[in-house]
């Protein structure tokens, strides 16, 4: 549960409107490569199994909508704190049962829990800040500020565009920065420290480069437009199922 963001536009400050749509090059099938915006909601598409995610800033709600199975999980606060206190539960259970392993058999377990959680650590962390490093660059004609996040032996890069860059609303960044605070909330919550994931909002805009790996991992705006959206991009489809949020651990 990773937040995600970014086409050719001008160096200058774009005018801001109404509906605004972020495109990226990724090099991640399950990171966002297009990005919608609104007043009140924010809709992101990846490239993996058709599977995308809405928030909605009246319920302060995330929605993870998979078209394949017709089903969505709906991830509010009450539902973070739900999936926090599974997670919790099976982090214990799960050290507990290796407690009981010789430390040879142990430390094989834990490298396999490893490989299967995309090398994240089973230690409940608190996940790291962004710290800026006084340099900057341009990322498809937008400038933005430079970031690196670094947790354990993990980083991340990022380059923070701010919204007038974007030509985002008012409404518009103050939607997506909501979006940031619960995504943080989940990642308090489950305490798991993925490579580095990091703190959007402690961020001063949005990140239009995010490069993990050395940059073999990478998510790059690629676009900036403004149409007119139908509501319809923003609403919930019909005739799907709702899921547990414990379907995601």
């Amino acid at each position: 549960m990773r937040t995600l963001l970014f086409a050719c536009v001008a160096s200058v400050a774009l005018p801001a409107a109404a509906d605004t749509v972020l495109s990226f090059d990724t090099t991640d099938q399950q990171t966002a490569s297009t990005v919608r915006m609104v007043d009140g909601a924010v809709r992101i598409d990846g490239q993996q199994a058709g599977e995308w995610m809405l928030y909605q800033a009246d319920e302060n709600a995330l929605f993870i909508v998979s078209p394949r199975d017709r089903s969505y999980t709906r991830m509010d606060e009450a539902g973070i704190r739900q999936l926090g206190g599974q997670m919790d539960a099976a982090r214990s259970e799960w050290e507990a049962e290796l407690a009981k392993l010789p430390p040879e058999q142990r430390a094989m377990a834990e490298q396999m829990m490893q490989r299967m959680t995309g090398g994240r650590s089973l230690e409940k962390t608190a996940p790291p800040e962004p710290q800026p490093t006084g340099s900057s660059q341009t990322v498809a004609g937008v400038q933005c500020a430079n970031y690196v996040v670094k947790q354990g032996g993990a980083s991340e890069s990022l380059c923070v565009a701010k919204p007038e860059a974007l030509g985002l609303s008012e409404e518009e960044y103050a939607t997506v920065q909501a979006m940031y605070r619960l995504l943080a909330k989940l990642s308090e919550a489950t305490g798991f420290a993925g490579s580095a994931a990091p703190r959007a909002d402690k961020l001063p805009g949005v990140p239009v480069l995010i490069e993990r790996e050395g940059g073999k991992s990478r998510q790059r705006l690629t676009g900036v437009t403004h149409p007119n959206l139908e509501s319809s991009v923003f609403a919930l489809p019909s005739g799907y199922t709702e899921r547990d949020p414990s379907s995601l651990r």
